[in-house]
């Protein structure tokens, strides 16, 4: 009887401590604006990079092993050991938009993730296996948002909020664009609403005739519901943007045609002109492009001119619009007010309104681990030499708002 009590209590104790021990696995998705900072953050609570393992999705125009193709990249993965977390912790982010994100948290959809067998042998930047393909089918519990939940196609059910950083935004202005180096709400307005508008609008000029063209995010993107909260035009309201085509590389190549927004074509497109991209990345690089002499098309593919001068306008995130301007896009200020990453007080103090908190949702019940990779997501989005440029710490906030676009004010 001793021995039988022996050998169950040595089963108990070999269970426990294999659980204590036991890998974990954490799945990411949401905001491609922060996925940045949120790829640095992750690096940083193993350790850095040194100690991880590093798989990535392609980054156009970028096929070598950097530490810009991994925090840059839509799919990533990272194995390593994490800050209080037993064993081995596998990192799976799929980017696909902050509205999307809470939607697939919230009802526990299926996305698709890098597998870690796509992981190299060897550890670090230099290392990362580039241009993997998600394969992998698994849902995510951690969901990063630049909107709150209320302004999203899925207020419910309601998900556990933490606010952990701010993120900035900016409009751009693609390469070659000449006359203007400003956007005002009313512009921004005027724009989504109507899809172009003449460059007069923009200079002040008459003889700017010449037309100025919206480029964005579909409506499952917090980039898209930031952006037409801040500038009053409606978070729920129909756009009107265009879906281009380029030839040659990113900062050398041109814009060939600008269609209208078909039907039908990816989330949100129910009526002409309301899609989008679903990553900010791709605008990126349509920004690093010339377009001075395009073929209009309508939504039907069918061609209205041919040879015409157009500019083209976005909103992105701060990374992003850094990238395409180092490319040569252009980028503006905004009511007045220019803010380029480097600086901060215009936000901490509310000079600039072009920005959203860092939301991080996740269902309720998340266990110790998950728990614990949660805690150290907020410690290290609270560190500035880990957000760079792509985001500012929410404890150094002197203002704040209530929703998306309200009143910000200490």
């Amino acid at each position: 009887m001793k021995s039988y009590f022996k050998t169950a209590a040595i089963a108990v104790a070999l269970s426990l401590a294999q659980q204590a021990s036991a890998d974990v696995t954490v799945r990411l998705t949401g905001s491609t604006a922060f996925r940045a900072g949120t790829h640095k953050a992750i690096i940083a609570m193993m350790g850095g990079e040194a100690n991880c393992k590093i798989a990535h999705g392609a980054i156009v125009g970028l096929t070598a092993a950097t530490q810009t193709g991994y925090e840059n990249s839509d799919y990533t993965i990272v194995q390593g050991t994490a800050s209080g977390i037993s064993g081995v912790t596998t990192v799976q982010c799929t980017w696909t938009g902050s509205a999307t994100g809470v939607k697939d948290v919230a009802e526990g959809n299926s996305l698709s993730f890098i597998p870690a067998s796509a992981l190299p042998g060897s550890n670090g930047y230099a290392n990362a296996a580039v241009s993997q393909t998600p394969t992998e089918s698994a849902t995510a519990k951690y969901a990063f948002s630049d909107v709150f939940q209320a302004a999203t196609p899925t207020p419910a059910p309601a998900l556990v909020n933490a606010n952990l950083a701010i993120i900035p935004f900016s409009w751009v202005a693609n390469k070659g664009t000449v006359g203007f180096t400003n956007m005002t709400q009313q512009a921004g307005r005027a724009l989504y609403a109507n899809g172009t508008q003449p460059r007069r609008i923009l200079t002040g000029n008459p003889a700017h005739t010449d037309l100025v063209m919206a480029v964005g995010r579909d409506n499952g993107s917090g980039t898209r519901i930031t952006q037409l909260a801040e500038t009053k035009y409606g978070v729920f309201t129909p756009v009107q943007q265009f879906k281009l085509v380029s030839t040659g590389a990113v900062g050398s190549g041109s814009i060939v045609s600008a269609q209208l927004w078909p039907v039908g074509d990816g989330v949100g497109s129910t009526t002409a002109g309301n899609g989008g991209y679903s990553s900010g990345s791709t605008i990126r690089n349509f920004m690093s492009m010339t377009s001075s002499s395009i073929i209009l098309l309508d939504e039907f593919g069918d061609e209205v001119t041919n040879g015409l001068p157009v500019s083209l306008v976005a909103w992105m995130g701060v990374t992003d619009v850094a990238t395409a301007v180092s490319n040569g896009a252009v980028r503006l200020s905004y009511e007045g007010v220019l803010y380029d990453g480097s600086n901060a007080n215009l936000i901490y103090e509310g000079n600039y309104t072009a920005w959203g908190y860092l939301h991080l949702y996740t269902p309720g019940g998340l266990n110790t681990d998950e728990t614990q990779f949660k805690t150290n997501l907020a410690t290290q989005l609270d560190n500035a030499s880990v957000l760079g440029a792509a985001g500012l710490r929410v404890s150094q906030m002197h203002v704040g708002r209530q929703s998306d676009g309200a009143t910000v004010g200490p």
